[in-house]
């Protein structure tokens, strides 16, 4: 792995301070307390992922001899429990409190749950703790696994976010959570697979589709009942 790679440690936490004080002067402290807590939150859900990973290692899961496992691996070890871990505390935990009252800032906490997860996963891949052969493009994946992950915070931000404010709530919940869970692991697959055509057209197909996402949760004002 090259020196230089050891700055994307950087990445995460510098992102977030810079939101922390650009919206905290826009927003107030409640705001800015609400995005310290969902950093803290994020970083708290690498659990379930390292919680997975030490599953599917004990069940002989992690020996990827055959598409199906490899489909397993990125799917579900790595993109369902990494997701799930951010999922849960932001939902039942963050989207409630009063300060999220309009969809965007649904899309800000996920990314700073994202953060946080980004900010103790990142490290734990670098070291190994999640290695599995074959082994990722390790530099390459280092320098993206932050953008990567802000992709997959602005799809479950935007559906959990806008389900606070309509009635089929549950509906875009599991949508904000699966659909990120996809994009995870169809990311995770393309890199195992060293598919790198396939990463072009998946980095720039989420970027379009995010990009359109937050322009909607932008202007979207919630309902009044």
């Amino acid at each position: 792995m090259r020196p230089i790679t050891y700055f994307t440690l950087a990445f995460a936490p510098v992102v977030a301070l810079g939101m922390y004080f650009y919206l905290g002067r826009k927003y107030g402290k409640a705001f800015q307390k609400v995005m310290i807590q969902s950093f803290l939150a994020g970083m708290l859900g690498v659990s379930v992922l390292a919680a997975a990973k030490i599953l599917s290692t004990a069940l002989g899961l992690n020996d990827l001899r055959s598409m199906k496992r490899l489909l397993f691996y990125s799917f579900i070890t790595i993109g369902l429990a990494s997701e799930l871990g951010k999922f849960v505390l932001y939902r039942y935990y963050i989207v409630p409190k009063k300060v999220i009252d309009r969809p965007i800032h649904g899309i800000t906490m996920s990314v700073m749950a994202t953060l946080g997860f980004c900010s103790l996963a990142l490290p734990g891949f670098m070291l190994h703790f999640f290695h599995t052969q074959p082994a990722y493009p390790e530099t390459l994946y280092m320098f993206i696994f932050v953008p990567a992950n802000i992709i997959f915070a602005v799809v479950m931000g935007f559906f959990v976010g806008m389900g606070k404010f309509i009635k089929t709530y549950f509906t875009f919940t599991l949508t904000g959570l699966f659909g990120a869970v996809f994009f995870h692991g169809l990311f995770i697959f393309t890199l195992m697979t060293q598919d790198f055509k396939l990463l072009s057209l998946f980095a720039f197909g989420s970027t379009v589709i995010v990009f359109i996402l937050g322009i909607k949760a932008a202007v979207t004002e919630p309902e009044i009942d």
